[in-house]
């Protein structure tokens, strides 16, 4: 879909046609490619070479990027994946905080660069979340959705592989900062939907071949489950116990997945976010899950991001669109991917609650509205 257009105004016949067609391709998919002229190659570039200078530091500098909330900060899976997390990326102050945790005295050249990045794909995400709400016909919801949300990055690297290197897709992980217990998670990504009480697998555990498991590998993501069946929200009394869609899934590791699993930079997952704007930089590796269980690989063309939708969005609009399940295969055995995510999440407080709009006899209200940050918090508990 295009939304590089300088004539796509709100309001105009191209704005139109384009918002029946984000919402169809979200509704079919939950995700969309999307060419796009905001971010220009330059800074494109430029943002790469920052990131092989982020990545290229000491393991000890880089798990300085701390952050209070669990699977925030820098975080490693499996020996073929790190990423750093950098919350209100598009403000410059807090770009510069992160830039701080690495250097002693900052990298104010980076720290700009990734705030005009962060900037420029906020302004697309609010673009699409527009033109989400308009075509449901809640523009009244506008203005206090997008108030109500922040921004987080995540930094990527995904290591190429030895061609002898047969690593499982599920091992040792290192999440400075965060507990080592993972929850079944909708990140990174923060990569259907989850469900709110989940099975817990310490991180570094060894799991059996044919051992289904819930293991959250980031502050975005919510592994695909072997739960099947229908899930009513109304199940349980506690706001807490949230399901993010009635649907179910399997993810199991097995021999007849052993090559693929040895594979996944990213296991299965689902974002908790409301959305996330993802780049590829030239190298494949994404793929996503269609609601027939087929997985499609996505190919990075110039100017283009993909667009998809996470739980919180799944959620707020009653199911309507779904979360679809992502992942991330490692297959390059000699060049090194790297990727950059921009996620939107609620505030601090906020409750999810679908608009009256989107509830009636052919979609009942499928959520009970809920504090996000609460059940977010929630999850990382002993409890959750």
């Amino acid at each position: 879909i295009c939304l590089s257009d300088q004539t796509l105004k709100p309001g105009s016949s191209k704005w139109v046609k384009v918002r029946s067609d984000v919402r169809k391709a979200l509704e079919d998919y939950g995700c969309f490619e999307a060419k796009i002229d905001q971010v220009s190659m330059e800074l494109q570039g430029s943002v790469l070479k920052a990131m092989e200078e982020l990545f290229a530091l000491p393991t000890e500098a880089k798990q300085r990027n701390v952050c209070p909330k669990p699977f925030a900060g820098y975080f490693s899976h499996n020996g073929l994946s790190e990423s750093f997390g950098i919350k209100d990326a598009n403000i410059l102050e807090k770009a510069h905080e992160f830039t701080q945790q690495l250097w002693p005295e900052g990298n104010k050249s980076i720290s700009k660069m990734i705030q005009l990045y962060a900037e420029k794909l906020a302004e697309l995400d609010m673009m699409v979340r527009r033109l989400i709400l308009e075509s449901y016909g809640i523009e009244y919801f506008i203005d206090e959705h997008l108030n109500s949300t922040y921004y987080r990055m995540r930094l990527m690297k995904y290591i190429a592989r030895p061609d002898n290197d047969i690593t499982a897709a599920v091992g040792a992980n290192v999440d400075n900062g965060a507990n080592d217990n993972a929850d079944g998670d909708a990140n990174v990504n923060d990569d259907g939907a989850s469900i709110g009480v989940k099975v817990n697998v310490d991180v570094g555990d060894d799991v059996n071949d044919n051992d289904s498991v819930n293991i959250g590998v980031g502050v975005d993501i919510n592994v695909e489950t072997n739960v099947n069946g229908d899930l009513d929200a109304e199940a349980n009394g506690d706001a807490t116990a949230w399901v993010v869609g009635a649907v179910s899934g399997n993810a199991s590791v097995g021999a007849k997945e052993a090559n693929v699993d040895a594979e996944l930079g990213l296991p299965s997952h689902t974002d908790k976010s409301l959305s996330g704007i993802i780049y590829q930089h030239q190298i494949d590796g994404l793929e996503v899950k269609t609601k027939e269980g087929k997985w499609i690989r996505v190919k990075p063309a110039p100017n283009t991001v993909i667009v998809i939708a996470g739980d919180a969005l799944c959620a707020l609009m009653n199911g309507r669109i779904p979360s679809p399940y992502h992942r991330v295969r490692v297959t390059e055995r000699k060049k090194t991917r790297y990727a950059a995510a921009l996620f939107s999440y609620p505030k601090e407080g906020y409750i999810i609650d679908s608009p009256k709009e989107l509830v009636d006899e052919k979609h009942p209200r499928a959520f009970k509205p809920f504090d996000f940050v609460d059940l977010f918090n929630f999850y990382h508990t002993e409890a959750g």
